[in-house]
């Protein structure tokens, strides 16, 4: 004889256990309908029933009465950036913690179509996406914002013009001018700033060479196209441009990733930091504790920025709040990669 699959139970099953109506069980149990008060001691009960009857939430009969899939997409621009630093490690883990807090599964999208992008966004199976730097092509955002999938634009700035999105995004302006400052205040006079080929017109990256231009004219640096440099992901351009004898005593690279690497090339070429070459980067994370040596960074809140763009979509998904920018400001993690100029190895 087969063994028969045990019944699925019900919530109207729990809620006629527990004494209480269907609406107030699924308040507690699927976190539903957050204006009906619910005592502690009868929530604890109604968790107790469901826990004694091996209650499952059916998420398909959820799905299909509510028009939700409780699913958001995240999209990130470049997918193969991810196993690079710990940048987007971070950031993948704030947003899917702050969804499963909120019973919202994760998608991973790691490539959209430019052509076609609302046919990548999951064909209605997403009630939602935040979409890591944000193409700013004009015919993505004017596709987007006549769609009806409500998306969050993460570590992007804002397009003038294009209003299809709410973006949360770090103050990459201000930081790059903090950088500036700190290199300053240390008597560096010729900072070099670099970015990463294939990567110089993101969003960020943008945003930092602007905040750099801006830095050095508030401090009074002359700035030439000789300070600005496009080296590959290894940062191997580096040994060639430092045999040069450039007159430069400091480096800002585009993220902490880059910098990094520069401080391995700078150990590979025997070139001594900060007391050479004063080196930073930006973003923070843990890896810049474990750099040789510790990396100065302008650290921006990545967790608090992915945390934050889930809840101003689930927001607006929930009350239909109107669209509205989040910039955080990032802060300056002094280590021991930077330091003053020492013109006595300038020639090293």
């Amino acid at each position: 004889m087969k063994n028969r699959l045990p019944e699925t139970v019900t919530l109207k099953q729990v809620a006629a256990k527990a004494g209480v109506s269907v609406t107030a069980a699924s308040s507690v149990l699927n976190r539903k309908n957050p204006n009906i008060r619910i005592s502690a001691d009868k929530a604890l009960l109604i968790q107790k029933v469901a826990e004694d009857l091996h209650y499952v939430p059916n998420g398909l009969a959820s799905s299909l009465r509510t028009n939700r899939t409780q699913n958001i997409g995240l999209v990130f621009e470049n997918f193969g950036a991810i196993t690079d630093g710990m940048f987007y490690v971070e950031l993948l883990d704030g947003v899917a913690q702050e969804l499963f807090k909120n019973k919202y599964r994760l998608t991973i999208l790691p490539e959209v179509d430019r052509e076609a992008p609302l046919n990548s966004l999951g064909n209605g199976t997403l009630d939602g996406v935040i979409w890591c730097k944000l193409p700013q092509s004009p015919d993505v955002l004017k596709i987007l914002k006549h769609s009806n999938i409500p998306f969050i634009a993460l570590h992007a700035r804002p397009s003038k013009g294009h209003e299809a999105a709410a973006y949360v995004s770090s103050d990459n302006v201000g930081g790059a001018k903090l950088a500036v400052e700190h290199l300053a205040s240390f008597g560096h006079e010729k900072i070099l700033f670099v970015l990463e080929q294939f990567e110089e017109d993101v969003p960020d990256a943008e945003a930092r060479l602007e905040g750099f231009l801006a830095g050095c004219k508030e401090q009074g640096l002359a700035v030439s196209a000789e300070d600005i440099q496009v080296w590959g992901r290894d940062m191997a351009d580096f040994d060639q441009w430092h045999a040069e004898r450039p007159p430069h005593t400091a480096i800002i690279a585009w993220n902490e990733r880059s910098a990094a690497a520069i401080l391995s090339r700078c150990r590979d070429c025997g070139v001594p930091v900060p007391d050479r070459y004063s080196v930073m980067g930006f973003d923070s994370t843990p890896f810049a504790e474990m750099t040789v040596p510790p990396l100065t960074c302008i650290h921006q809140p990545i967790r608090q920025m992915a945390g934050t763009a889930v809840q101003l979509l689930l927001d607006r998904l929930n009350h239909d709040n109107p669209v509205k920018d989040v910039e955080f400001p990032m802060e300056l993690d002094v280590r021991a990669s930077t330091g003053p100029v020492r013109p006595s190895i300038f020639t090293a």
